[in-house]
């Protein structure tokens, strides 16, 4: 009986240690003691943590990994392509730089909404304008894409755009390339 109250006692000895030392120091300073400010998902490597957004949306940041650096140039030609294409209202250009899933989509939905008078992708972009496009086709893209986070054939380009916000784009894989699968670039608003 002796035994199984050490063993108690012992329990509880520890349950307290434990309780103690995750309380830590003040908020104010951090667990620390010092100045040091927690890191925000301490596992998101790479240019990635550039987009992180303290108590806010981390999907995108956090989504499948960080692609190579050979990834993310491949990815951006085809989006600094489709983003110049998309400004100069080349509607076929455009439509040349998304994936085939994703311009059959938007073909498929076009043609439905219009009876049938819509015949391909580029007359589908035309057709639904800004709804598919965003209201302003002005191509904010400064460079090559700064983040690129992938999974399993899908992904999502990150990067800071010319008017200073930050953008995102989806792309997905095919044939070994990146292609744009979404029409407009959504905003971060951090």
């Amino acid at each position: 009986m002796g035994d199984l109250r050490r063993l108690w006692s012992a329990a509880a000895l520890l349950l307290v240690a434990v309780v103690l030392a995750s309380c830590g120091g003040d908020e104010s300073t951090g667990a620390s003691g010092g100045d040091e400010e927690e890191r925000l998902y301490p596992w998101v490597k790479g240019p990635s943590r550039e987009f992180l957004v303290p108590r806010g949306d981390n999907a995108v940041q956090t989504f499948g990994r960080e692609a190579t650096k050979a990834e993310r140039e491949q990815a951006s030609r085809v989006i600094a392509v489709y983003m110049r294409a998309r400004e100069a209202e080349d509607f076929e250009k455009a439509c040349s730089q998304y994936s085939r899933p994703y311009a059959a989509e938007m073909f498929r939905d076009a043609n439905d909404v219009s009876g049938g008078k819509v015949k391909n992708c580029a007359q589908a972009l035309a057709y639904f304008g800004p709804k598919a496009l965003g209201q302003n086709y002005e191509n904010n893209l400064t460079g090559p894409v700064d983040s690129l986070r992938i999974e399993e054939g899908r992904g999502y380009a990150q990067y800071h755009g010319n008017d200073g916000r930050d953008w995102v784009l989806s792309v997905e894989r095919e044939d070994g390339k990146w292609w744009v699968a979404l029409s407009a670039p959504a905003d971060r608003m951090k």
